[in-house]
């Protein structure tokens, strides 16, 4: 009898552990699956299938993947030539930078539709279809972030985003504009018309959003595209709010060079911070 306790004992303690790796966290498993493609797609390079299937698992994560900072380096790099390029030698070399941030992450579709466009201009025109085809393929369809955002539970407390709000530094007021999770951030600048600072999905009191930039105002000026992220105080009295240049998401050429001559004139983007308050009169 006792021996068959014992038994039943040890039994149970090499039970514990085996039930406890197969409970593994939805987001470990996502990532153990992204690595495992990454290493396919990295190990084969001539094999189409496993860059689109690593391509496909990654458009759908949640948070994406992050990018190398070597890889955003040489994307930037990649930008410049693009922006100077007088030739086809020019051209070559931009895409060649754009190949270079692909084989570090193979998955970021953004530089794809880049090198296509590189490619396009230096007339490598097989090649570039086949780079904007990849980009196709992966390329996050226009305000995905909104349409899967939950429906807000009733009786949800949500914050007060009413009202100007301003930092005191400019003659910028921001406006909110809230539909369940979907934050809708526009500008205002004296008596230009209002234009689209971004859009966001609001997490609690917590938002993050992009834009892809564009003419400010009027015309006059730039909307540099930006990503952004922020939240709202507890008392409902001040937003911290965090942006970084990102001329990825440009949605033209204009605001492409725009953003480039940024780089240009203060190095590598990072992140800054402001604080906005409410706005009281004009």
């Amino acid at each position: 009898m006792r021996k068959l306790l014992l038994l039943m004992t040890v039994s149970g303690l090499l039970a514990g552990p085996c039930r406890a790796q197969e409970a593994v966290p939805p987001g470990e498993k996502e990532n153990y699956t992204f690595l495992r493609l990454l290493a396919a797609a990295k190990e084969n390079p001539d094999d189409t299938k496993a860059l689109e299937r690593l391509m496909l698992f990654a458009s759908k994560m949640n948070p994406k993947p992050p990018i190398p900072v070597e890889a955003k380096k040489l994307y930037i790099k990649g930008m410049a030539e693009q922006i100077d390029a007088v030739n086809d030698d020019d051209f070559d070399k931009a895409a060649k930078l754009y190949a270079r941030a692909i084989q570090i992450a193979p998955w970021w579709a953004q530089c794809y539709f880049n090198m296509g466009r590189a490619l396009e201009s230096g007339k490598r025109f097989r090649e570039a279809d086949e780079a904007l085809r990849l980009y196709n393929l992966a390329a996050p369809p226009a305000k995905t972030a909104a349409r899967q955002a939950p429906r807000r539970k009733k009786g949800e407390k949500i914050p007060d985003f009413s009202g100007d709000w301003g930092n005191g530094m400019d003659c910028w007021r921001y406006e909110f504009e809230l539909k369940d999770y979907d934050l809708t951030i526009t500008m205002r600048c004296w008596d230009f018309p209002g234009t689209v600072y971004g859009s966001a999905v609001l997490e609690g009191r917590q938002f993050e959003g992009s834009s892809t930039g564009g003419p400010a105002g009027s015309g006059m000026g730039v909307h540099y595209p930006i990503r952004f992220k922020g939240d709202i105080s507890e008392d409902d009295s001040t937003i911290e709010m965090s942006s970084i240049l990102a001329p990825e998401l440009a949605a033209d050429e204009a605001t492409q060079n725009a953003a480039m001559d940024q780089v240009r004139v203060f190095g590598e983007p990072a992140w800054t911070k402001q604080t906005w308050h409410r706005v009281t009169g004009e």
